[in-house]
């Protein structure tokens, strides 16, 4: 019985070892002679020695045997994680004993390899001898080379956050709605492995990597049929992403069209690389977010090498309407691709965080996920009729998000609205943005710009001093573009709020008065009327001022720099950016739209320049008809001297205009009147 005994737990133990054995034998993590690796030894033949021993193990667990590195680290951190209040280490942490293990211990004993600093052979005991100074020879190699696949180094900022407490019960708070930290709240999945010190859970490298499994790059999936599905599993395993099931990213069968992607990941398309489009858990460039490239080049290239593949934004003259670093840099447009390393997540919640924030003076900056959140960003049309430039049908609530898939879910601004031409100075932020103005507002009102009269130094490629939209588009003003709220909805003005039908253009003539627009259906690129070959939709880049789009793209200028005036001509000139919408004067029925523009004075009011009554910024104005005064600031007077009125009353309608209705400081067109019995406007 003692001999069948013996013979039975002989049997057990070799059966273990075998299997423990085979796991590791074909790995590179077997550095004895008999390794498949090129860093291996020139004699030693045990395995499990550069790792471990069974008896008078160092400190550290399980049964510690390598030489642990002594030097410190620079640990990865995130605005994100710092502002949503999540627990960063600061070092890796250190055992004192035996089958003791402290944060960041079991990270430190892989790092004793991966990081360079201390040499592979370096370990304390073999057969029981004691090495002292005195190492396992290694074939060509002391310390791992910077050049092997394995290196790490000590700089961790690169790398998936390791030592680090999990915890899922974080909430971000935003003045409208919330957000987790979207982490599962107890992943179970055998794809990683959480590890308990005291009363919290750890992420260590081994939560992702069994150093004993013959698996590529040692993940602990095992299910994954190609290396980018046994990422995505190994990511999924921890985070859930809002929205993400109904993402572009996770559905789009482009492919790459180099052969590198494939071979790297055994697939080449975006839904199957996934995680791996944008993100690289190690040695990303792309510092803090683990991104693959730096800001914007993650969304050109993704996986690829080079931006000239097909399938995400970059400049391949085979892709499609995901073009974007073809419009990106022109002339006109936001600063993505020229202002680098500014951006910070969470910034909205921290407009003036020095360096660190939004504010024009020390943080300006536009990167794609300031506009888009590529987690839930999805294809879904903004409008009807997706390969023209403009809306084909438009309602109440068309400046909504929600129908502009690649809006959902990013952050915005939403200001509480002061009193007439007034700028805002109060704001919600909002974790997900209802309106696409709230989206632009995070940097064209005060909320960045933190100018109190509403009128900056700023001034863009454009030439124009910028100027707080929020103030603009504020539902109190006496006359805006439909941004915000409808024209019949305006709590400012008076009757009547909306043009007449006659005077707008399709699909603006339907329900006058009735309908929203978005900013992007102004500004935007240069041939979005181009379906499938022409320009990405939306204000990316253009070749044209204030990146305004559509037939008629000049405003307040012609293209030669002079002035639009009510000449016949130029009233009916399509490169007139205002006739875009409005039938100033349609030529085949000899007409104008309002007698005001139609009135002969002595052919006075056919020279007059748009400019001398109208804002040169067209958004809003604290007047009907977004008139001006001639005491209005540049730019809404342009040059500082267009605007010549003095008072000004909107009529019951387009054909009531008289003198009495406009005036002007004597000797200037008909002169001062005596003003309705409303009075003029202020």
């Amino acid at each position: 019985m003692k001999r069948l005994v013996q013979l039975l737990v002989f049997t057990i133990a070799f059966t273990f070892t075998c299997i423990s054995y085979a796991g590791i034998a074909n790995t590179l993590h077997n550095m004895s002679t008999s390794g498949a690796g090129t860093i291996k030894a020139t004699s030693e033949t045990e395995i499990c020695v550069f790792c471990h021993i069974p008896h008078n193990a160092q400190a550290g667990r399980p049964l510690w045997n390598h030489d642990m590195p002594a030097t410190g680290y620079t640990m990865y951190t995130s605005e994100y994680l710092t502002r949503a209040g999540y627990t960063v280490p600061t070092a890796l942490g250190a055992p004192t004993a035996p089958g003791q293990i402290a944060a960041g211990t079991l990270s430190r004993h892989c790092l004793s390899c991966h990081d360079g600093t201390v040499a592979v052979g370096a370990v304390y005991m073999v057969r029981g001898t004691i090495l002292g100074n005195s190492l396992i020879a290694m074939s060509g190699v002391t310390t791992m080379p910077t050049t092997a696949t394995g290196y790490i180094g000590t700089n961790l900022t690169k790398h998936h956050p390791v030592g680090i407490v999990y915890n899922a019960a974080i909430t971000i708070a935003f003045g409208s709605g919330s957000r987790t930290i979207e982490l599962i709240s107890g992943p179970t999945s055998t794809d990683m492995k959480l590890y308990a010190i005291g009363t919290s859970s750890y992420v260590e490298c081994s939560s992702c990597h069994d150093p004993h499994i013959q698996n590529t790059k040692f993940l602990r999936d095992t299910d994954g049929a190609t290396f980018a599905a046994k990422i995505s599993n190994t990511c999924s395993a921890c985070h859930i992403k809002t929205g993400w099931s109904e993402s572009i990213h996770l559905s789009s069968g482009t492919a790459y069209s180099g052969s590198a992607v494939g071979t790297t990941f055994g697939s080449s398309t975006i839904s199957s690389l996934v995680c791996m489009n944008c993100h690289r858990t190690h040695k990303g460039e792309g510092v803090p977010y683990l991104l693959r490239q730096a800001e914007e080049t993650t969304c050109f290239q993704g996986a690829s090498s080079v931006t000239t593949e097909t399938a995400c934004h970059g400049s391949s003259a085979t892709a499609t309407t995901n073009r974007i670093q073809t419009v990106i840099t022109r002339t006109y447009k936001h600063p993505t691709t020229t202002i680098w390393g500014v951006h910070t997540n969470l910034d909205v919640l921290y407009p003036t965080a020095a360096l660190k924030g939004l504010q024009w003076s020390d943080s300006r900056h536009a990167e794609c996920v300031d506009c888009h959140n590529p987690h839930r960003a999805n294809n879904t049309p903004a409008r009807v009729g997706t390969a023209s430039w403009y809306p084909t049908t438009v309602d109440s609530t068309s400046n909504q998000t929600a129908k502009s898939g690649a809006l959902t879910g990013v952050t915005g601004v939403k200001p509480t609205w002061p009193a007439i031409w007034t700028v805002p100075t109060t704001f919600t932020t909002q974790e997900s943005s209802t309106y696409e103005y709230q989206i632009c507002f995070k940097c064209h009102s005060y909320w960045a710009l933190r100018d109190g009269d509403g009128i900056t130094t700023y001034t863009t490629a454009s030439g124009a001093t910028v100027t707080d939209q929020s103030m603009e588009f504020n539902p109190n003003n006496y006359s805006a573009h439909p941004v915000v709220v409808t024209l019949d909805d305006k709590t400012g003005g008076y009757a009547p709020k909306p043009l007449t039908a006659a005077q707008m253009s399709a699909p603006w003539a339907t329900n006058v008065g009735k309908q929203t627009m978005y900013c992007s259906d102004c500004h935007g690129s240069d041939n979005e009327a181009g379906g499938v070959s022409g320009d990405p939709k939306g204000p990316h880049g253009s070749t044209y001022k204030y990146m305004l789009k559509g037939t008629g793209r000049y405003w307040p200028t012609k293209s030669d720099g002079s002035l639009w005036t009510l000449n016949t001509t130029d009233a009916s000139n399509t490169a007139l950016f205002c006739k875009n919408c409005h039938p100033i004067y349609d030529g085949s029925w000899g007409s104008w739209k309002n007698n005001v523009h139609s009135r002969q004075c002595g052919y006075k009011h056919r020279n007059v320049p748009c400019v001398v009554c109208h804002i040169a910024v067209p958004h809003g104005s604290k007047r009907s008809r977004l008139i001006g005064y001639s005491t209005d600031l540049s730019p809404y007077n342009y040059n500082g001297n267009s605007l010549k009125q003095t008072g000004f009353a909107k009529a019951s309608g387009p054909f009531n205009y008289s003198k009495s209705n406009c005036s002007y400081p004597a000797g200037v067109c008909h002169g001062s009147q005596s003003p309705p019995a409303g009075g003029y406007d202020p």
